[in-house]
């Protein structure tokens, strides 16, 4: 790997993007085979189980191994590449982060509600099923209960996309957009709406586009993606933890229903993450520049 990165360190964004963009794509083809091979099933708690297997599998074929086999070959420094930085303040900058995502749950619900109340006309009917079928699978896979099964939900659908996805998108993508376009805040916007579109759930577009902006500024300030990696498992493990506590009648609403609070909190939570965000992130930037 050491030979690769010094043949192709010095090459250009553009056939930097075409390299993971092909990585991604034999990544791609592979996780799709899966299927095909092991069916994926939900009809028994060990059927659950497996596809879970499976699809973190999927998750490391289609973004973890791509990633990582572009940042060797590309880049001298994988680390310093990937700003895998652990030092303290970084830790504190991360537990910031989730404190911001917390705070932000109200005003995503309501974005989330809003992007639901789309028309997409000649679309509306395919895009309105492959919406309620993710909606399903979700369901279905978080639809065990016991201490264990949440433990492994929270590896499998929590942390391992959180660290594939941000490994590729945050890692890999942005940065190398950021190289092609010449600003951070263009890369930062294109790589949101990537990593939005490659959901492929119109239904949930704008929140994904809204989390990949926070998520990829965050990475912008911080320059670490550890505060990434955070901040992504917390939002997917809020979804696992809300998916457990639905199914043991502990809540009686489902997690795919938006909560609404009244439009004042929602306002106040708004601008309190807001406040952290610049507290902590912008001004951190300013102070380091």
């Amino acid at each position: 790997m050491k030979k690769l990165s010094i043949f192709f360190s010095n090459s250009k964004p553009f056939p930097q993007l075409v390299g993971l963009f092909f990585l991604f794509l034999v990544g791609f083809i592979l996780a799709s085979g899966i299927p095909v091979f092991l069916p994926i099933g939900y009809d028994s708690p060990a059927a659950i189980r497996i596809s879970m297997y499976l699809q973190g599998a999927a998750q490391l074929l289609t973004f973890f191994f791509p990633a990582m086999f572009f940042v060797n070959i590309y880049q001298d420094d994988v680390s310093q590449y990937l700003s895998f930085d652990l030092h303290g303040r970084k830790w504190l900058l991360a537990g910031v982060a989730v404190v911001i995502f917390l705070l932000l749950v109200p005003i995503n619900d309501w974005i989330t509600w809003w992007n639901d109340q789309w028309n997409l006309g000649p679309l509306e009917e395919p895009m309105r099923k492959i919406s309620n079928a993710s909606k399903t699978t979700v369901e279905k896979m978080l639809s065990l209960t016991t201490t264990g099964d949440l433990l492994f939900q929270l590896v499998v659908v929590a942390l391992v996309p959180a660290v594939c996805e941000e490994l590729f998108f945050r890692g890999a993508l942005q940065q190398i957009l950021r190289q092609w376009f010449g600003n951070a805040h263009v890369a930062i916007v294109v790589t949101a709406l990537i990593f939005s579109l490659a959901h492929g759930d119109l239904y949930g577009l704008v929140p994904r586009f809204v989390l990949g902006l926070l998520l990829g500024y965050l990475f912008y300030l911080s320059g670490s993606l550890l505060v990434n990696l955070c901040a992504h498992f917390f939002n997917n493990a809020l979804i696992v933890v809300l998916y457990y506590l639905y199914h043991k009648d502990v809540i009686a609403m489902s997690p795919d229903t938006p909560l609404l609070v009244p439009c004042l909190t929602t306002l106040l939570c708004t601008l309190a993450a807001a406040a952290l965000f610049a507290l902590y992130f912008i001004k951190k930037a300013e102070n380091d520049s």
